[in-house]
């Protein structure tokens, strides 16, 4: 059958969608023919109503950036994240600022150095005024990003933060690794009565 076959090109073009997930989901279409028509009406709404950001790279609906465009948001202060994903997490907070996003990060098992990231389009926005919040996964690749990041930006503004770490609600002590267990504890805040 084709769709087990040389033709299997939708778990090559979508990131996240395995094989099983992609037959599931044409098996569904070949049975229920409305749902292709209403995929085809979702897509060309998303063709002719999304692109992407030049500046900060989020999404941009009906050319409005989310970020770049809302005059209410804080100039002065850019969160650096990882992917799309992670800005609409920022975007649902309480976050007030600028968002840049690197499109990924610093990982050289899988050759992707700083040179495929936007970090060169991050720098350009950045000035002595700007503040820096990096906003990074706490992994290994996240940590080499955010130092990267760090080392190269200090020459240019010296206001440059990192999210706050340590244990996340509902975490049970005796689960935690240790470093979230020591950024808990030397970010600490005082009880107020």
């Amino acid at each position: 059958m084709w769709i087990n076959g040389k033709n299997n090109r939708v778990t090559k073009k979508i990131d996240g969608i395995g094989k099983k997930v992609a037959e599931k989901i044409i098996f569904d279409l070949i049975i229920d023919k409305e749902k292709i028509d209403s995929l085809e009406e979702i897509l060309s709404q998303i063709k002719n109503t999304y692109n992407e950001c030049e500046r900060c790279f989020f999404f941009k609906e009906n050319n409005k950036c989310s970020f770049c465009d809302n005059k209410n948001r804080n100039e002065n202060i850019i969160c650096v994240v990882s992917t799309k994903m992670d800005a609409i997490k920022i975007l649902d907070s309480s976050y007030n600022g600028l968002i840049h996003i690197l499109n990924g990060e610093i990982n050289l098992n899988k050759n992707i150095g700083p040179e495929k990231l936007k970090l060169s389009e991050l720098f350009v926005r950045i000035n002595k005024e700007i503040e820096l919040l990096l906003a990074l996964n706490l992994t290994f690749e996240g940590e080499v990003t955010s130092n990267y990041i760090a080392n190269k930006a200090k020459n240019i503004t010296e206001k440059i933060s990192r999210i706050a770490r340590g244990i996340p609600l509902g975490g049970v002590i005796d689960y935690i690794y240790q470093e979230p267990l020591n950024d808990a504890i030397a970010n600490r805040k005082k009880l107020e009565s």
